[in-house]
């Protein structure tokens, strides 16, 4: 691990753990009940994207060429299950209606992603917070003065 903010991503899971109460939403019945389902949808996958490049930077892997390919070097990297794979590709191609569709959202479509995914979605930050530990450790390991194994 060379440089991860661990306070920043942190910051980052916590809010995103926030979120997931409001993810859990199976039918809308007024406008701000919807606007409030795309802003905690959108902020959801600006919040794997941010913290899947601080990982991808942090710990210095492959330059990522599109969203998906976050999702794809997160799961080479065997910091996600490649069970999720599906569930986070999802979840981001919903980007692309929040941004550039937004007047047009299909909010039937974006609560059968949540509701079918949200129990991966609720393990981001577990998986993330695994791999960073783990890492450490190995870096930690590798740079102790144990001369015992010399």
């Amino acid at each position: 691990m060379y440089f991860v903010d661990r306070e920043k991503l942190e910051s980052i899971l916590q809010y995103m753990d926030q979120l997931n109460g409001i993810l859990e939403m199976d039918r809308l019945h007024s406008l701000e009940e919807k606007l409030s389902l795309e802003r905690a949808v959108h902020v959801y996958i600006e919040s794997v994207l941010d913290v899947g490049n601080m990982m991808i930077d942090g710990f210095i892997m492959r330059d990522p060429g599109s969203y998906h390919d976050i999702i794809d070097i997160l799961l080479d990297e065997k910091v996600l299950p490649s069970e999720q794979e599906r569930a986070y590709k999802e979840l981001i191609t919903l980007r692309r209606m929040l941004i550039s569709d937004y007047a047009q959202v299909d909010h039937k479509k974006m609560i059968q992603v949540m509701q079918t995914y949200l129990k991966d979605y609720e393990q981001f930050a577990t998986y993330i917070r695994k791999y960073i530990n783990e890492e450490h450790q190995q870096v930690t390991h590798a740079f102790s003065n144990d001369t015992s194994k010399q």
